[in-house]
Order: structure tokens, then sequence, then C-alpha cells
């Protein structure tokens, strides 16, 4: 009896832990980016600084991306493939 209510316990506190560390996801389509200082700017104004300056070579005014803000701060960027348009050149 003592190890399922051990189990049920960790089982909790693993769930409630993995819903504390997702990422915060923004979609949108980029207005500018700055690729010497890593800032990206969406339509409707928001801007985010990425982690790596490097993924913003080749981002284009217009193309939908996604941003995602991971729980330790860091943020990346990459091309919404759910966009009907994806992939069209």
């Amino acid at each position: 009896m003592k190890k399922i209510t051990m189990i049920l316990a960790l089982s909790g506190l693993i769930l409630t832990t993995g819903s504390a560390l997702a990422a915060d996801t923004f979609g949108g389509v980029v207005a500018r980016t700055n690729p010497m200082t890593g800032e990206v700017t969406l339509l409707g104004g928001s801007t985010f600084q990425v982690s790596e300056p490097m993924l913003l070579h080749g981002v284009a005014p217009g193309e939908h991306v996604i941003v995602t803000v991971n729980p330790n701060n860091t943020v990346g960027i990459q091309e919404d493939s759910s966009y009907a348009g994806a992939g069209d050149n």
C-alpha cells in the first residue's frame, strides 16, 4: 500500500512540475529582424531577443514564424510550417 501511495504522490509531482516547465510560444508574421542584435519584431509590435542571433539569417519580413520562450529564458525561432503558404517561393 505504501508503494502505491508513493507512486501516486510522485506522479502528481511530475504532472504539476511538467506544466510549470512548459514553453511559451508566439506565432506571427515577421515585421523586421536584426541579425546583428538578435532581435525579431512581429507585426503588432512584439519584439523578441533570440538566444542565437544566427537563427535570424535568412528570416525575411512577411514570413510566418513561431517564437518559443523557454522556462530558462532562452528564445528560439522557427518557420511556421502549419501556415498554408509555408515553403512557397
